[in-house]
């Protein structure tokens, strides 16, 4: 299937009030938007076709899709029209003038919107979960805790005492639907072991996570900030960054005397360490090419293992 990605506004997602009915009438509703036009003929047929690619799905759809625009028309979210009301059954004119995102803000907005993609919902909404309305709201909500700019693109930090607050769930419900996103390889999950000492007080470090897309930039960030910050990483760290400093500058000389001469000048030994070292170095650091060794200089040894 082509992904396709929706931007959703924040506000809506996160709203205690926009139930999961609202939400999936709201991204058929957003499907459909055309720039420059603010009145359209809309149909619970309309917006089945728009997410699923089928006019009529199941009863259960086509309940959630109707119930949801009668929530966001009684909400005021979308405007009804439609001069005939009463005589049409699940057939609308709507005015949708407060839908359109522009992504390009001005400073001043607080409008935040997220980009939710269309495969991921489909997946939810078609599993055979008793709980999949609540998990499709909770995906949605989700994608609005990703950073959308800079290094640390796709991927959330929020803790998930934090999540259930401002979702209205409880934590064993956060944790439980966070491993069911995972399984269904809608998102990745980073999981430290270690903690931080905040005010003295000890706490374990939050999952990282995000879309699956962004799998290598989650397993990046999360594994970066556990080094940087983690208490056991940073005991582990003082021990092991002056043997790494060392096995470093003997590799540096290594490699200017052999360029220079020809000639390797540590005996067996010696090599082994300096390799041993820099291939657990090499390997804390897969993430990023840029820090990577090259060890090809020692492959004519026995201890190579490439």
């Amino acid at each position: 299937m082509k992904k396709i990605k929706v931007f959703v506004q924040d506000k809506f997602v996160k709203s205690h009030d926009f139930s999961p009915d609202m939400l999936l009438a709201y991204l058929g509703l957003r499907l459909i938007i055309i720039k420059g036009k603010n009145e359209y003929f809309v149909s619970t047929g309309l917006l089945s076709y728009s997410i699923f690619g089928l006019q009529m799905t199941n009863q259960l759809i086509t309940k959630l899709i109707t119930n949801g625009v009668k929530q966001l028309i009684a909400n005021g979210i979308v405007i009804h029209t439609d001069k005939d009301k009463k005589s049409r059954t699940n057939e609308y004119i709507l005015d949708l003038s407060q839908l359109p995102i522009d992504p390009v803000k001005s400073e001043d907005e607080d409008d935040f919107y997220s980009s939710v993609e269309l495969d991921c919902i489909l997946t939810i909404i078609q599993s055979k979960l008793k709980e999949k309305l609540d998990l499709f709201r909770f995906y949605c909500y989700l994608i609005t805790t990703v950073s959308k700019t800079g290094d640390k693109v796709g991927v959330g930090f929020t803790s998930y005492n934090k999540m259930a607050s401002e979702i209205g769930m409880c934590r064993q419900t956060v944790s439980k639907y966070m491993d069911l996103l995972e399984n269904f390889k809608i998102i990745s999950i980073y999981r430290s072991t270690d903690a931080v000492i905040v005010d003295g007080v000890i706490t374990e470090i939050s999952n990282t996570y995000g879309s699956y897309s962004y799998k290598d930039n989650v397993v990046k960030v999360g594994s970066t900030y556990e080094c940087n910050y983690g208490e056991n990483s940073k005991r582990i760290k003082s021990t092991k960054d002056s043997s790494t400093r060392s096995a470093s500058a003997k590799y540096r000389r290594m490699i200017n005397e052999l360029d220079a001469t020809g000639e390797i000048i540590y005996e067996y030994d010696e090599l082994k360490d300096i390799y041993n070292t820099l291939l657990k170095y090499n390997a804390k650091y897969k993430y990023d090419n840029s820090l990577q060794k090259d060890l090809s200089v020692f492959s004519s040894y026995d201890f190579y293992n490439e």
